[in-house]
């Protein structure tokens, strides 16, 4: 089951989307103009967004792109009337994930939004990103602000472990512990490791910029600039 938004001002069309997505065992919230779909999408926790474009108050595309413009990631799915290739193409370039054409047959949404939950799960496995922060755990790559950064593998472990619980204290313990309480990480040996990774993240960062913190006989905290947070 998935948490989805269903943004659409065309009564029909958004009882069947409802009616055919709550069967099919998805929980779904319908707003019907752009404004309250706005809203609603920007509380957060949707598997994914069903947005049509000609919408009153405020159009697809100005919804689209605002909610990219706060870095939600939530995939979104675009509906549209239109078949012209250039407001696939506008849609897609503002951060749509995917678009259908109406009129539709309901088992291809079902099939478009089975992919993008699919594809959101694997992402979601595969990467962790804080600000311009861009973690792949699959292939041990980092980069910041689009460089690669080459780490040691034990300053990946760390940097993992700190941007899972990104915005959140991490223990010095919680960290030895990633190693498998080696008898030879002591807290020191952490703290090494953390001046290594702060020089090749942080260190030509303005400091509202900086994203590693010292919890002073606590731990760590890799938390996301102020000024890049969503407001």
């Amino acid at each position: 089951m998935a948490r989805l938004l269903l943004v659409e001002d065309e009564e029909l069309l958004g009882e069947m989307i409802v009616e055919g997505l709550e069967a099919a065992r998805h929980e779904v919230t319908w707003c019907r103009n752009g404004a309250e779909g706005f809203e609603r999408a920007c509380e957060g926790g949707w598997a994914a967004i069903l947005l049509d474009l000609m919408l009153p108050g405020l159009d697809g595309w100005s919804i689209c792109r605002r909610l990219r413009d706060r870095r939600d990631p939530t995939p979104i799915l675009m509906l549209t009337a239109r078949d012209e290739v250039e407001e696939k193409v506008r849609g897609l370039e503002l951060g749509a994930d995917d678009y259908l054409t109406k009129p539709f047959a309901f088992p291809e949404l079902k099939a478009r939004i089975a992919a993008l939950l699919r594809r959101e799960r694997l992402q979601r496995r595969r990467t962790l990103s804080v600000a311009d922060l861009v973690i792949d755990t699959e292939l041990h790559e980092v980069t910041r602000g689009g460089k690669q950064v080459s780490l040691t593998r034990r300053e990946f472990d760390l940097l993992e472990a700190l941007a899972a619980r990104v915005g959140h204290v991490v223990s010095k313990e919680t960290l030895r512990g990633i190693w498998g309480g080696d008898s030879e990480v002591g807290s020191n040996t952490i703290d090494v490791h953390m001046v290594s990774l702060r020089r090749k993240l942080d260190s030509d960062r303005s400091e509202s910029e900086r994203l590693f913190h010292t919890v002073y006989g606590v731990g760590y905290i890799l938390r996301e600039p102020a000024e890049s947070a969503p407001k």
